[in-house]
């Protein structure tokens, strides 16, 4: 079997292996699109942090959009030996974690809660219900207007992952991806009509005990996003 070949089955392997009390439970999104209206010079120079949102829900199709950018699985095509989602990662090893926070009616077809995005077959599994955006906001140092953005998306990292292999360099690399997977969501957002106001400054443990984060995995940046 070619390199590509391999890869591939390996994907499919580990989409095979999610439990079935998962399954069950995820909420498939729905495919997100591989081509824009939009060039990324555009997206770049047009990008910008903001601190208001407008009370509009955002739509499944653009959740989709978005956690797919921040860290979702290429197309099959697309996939080369070294990078196979829309970040690169050293060792391929990709420690990061993506969480979607959301209101009661602030996503169409989604309820109040906090999910985790499966990776590798694009959906939601809810991991707490309610509407936690406030106790996020206290967390980031009482932000509070964070919590009038309709989503935030948590960029997280599981650190042991990176440092399993490469030490305390790992703990950098780690950083490295998060970076990547914000301006991913910069891009994107701006691409489809959405903003974004990134935010670093939290207690690490607040920020955890809020979203019911799980063992092994660290808040790294907070990114509400709307219109």
């Amino acid at each position: 079997m070619n390199p590509k070949g391999c890869l591939i089955f390996c994907l499919a392997l580990l989409v095979s292996t999610t439990s079935l009390a998962d399954a069950e439970n995820d909420v498939k999104l729905p495919k997100p699109s591989f081509t824009g209206k939009m060039s990324v010079e555009t997206s770049m120079t047009k990008k910008k942090s903001v601190r208001h949102f407008a009370a509009d829900p955002l739509t499944l199709e653009q959740v989709s959009q978005l956690l797919w950018a921040a860290n979702g699985v290429l197309p099959v095509d697309a996939i080369s030996g070294a990078t196979i989602k829309t970040i690169p990662s050293a060792g391929g090893i990709y420690p990061l974690e993506i969480f979607l926070l959301t209101g009661d009616k602030s996503v169409k077809g989604l309820p109040a809660g906090v999910f985790h995005y499966n990776t590798m077959n694009n959906s939601l599994l809810m991991i707490s219900s309610g509407d936690a955006r406030m106790a996020l906001a206290q967390a980031a140092l009482s932000q509070i207007w964070m919590a009038s953005a309709p989503v935030t998306i948590v960029i997280a990292g599981a650190f042991g992952k990176s440092t399993a292999k490469y030490g305390q360099r790992g703990i950098q690399y780690t950083f490295m991806e998060s970076g990547a997977a914000n301006q991913n969501l910069y891009l994107q957002a701006e691409a489809i009509g959405l903003r974004v106001g990134t935010v670093g400054a939290f207690d690490e443990n607040s920020v955890s005990s809020a979203i019911k984060m799980p063992a092994g995995i660290t808040p790294l940046l907070l990114v509400p996003v709307g219109k």
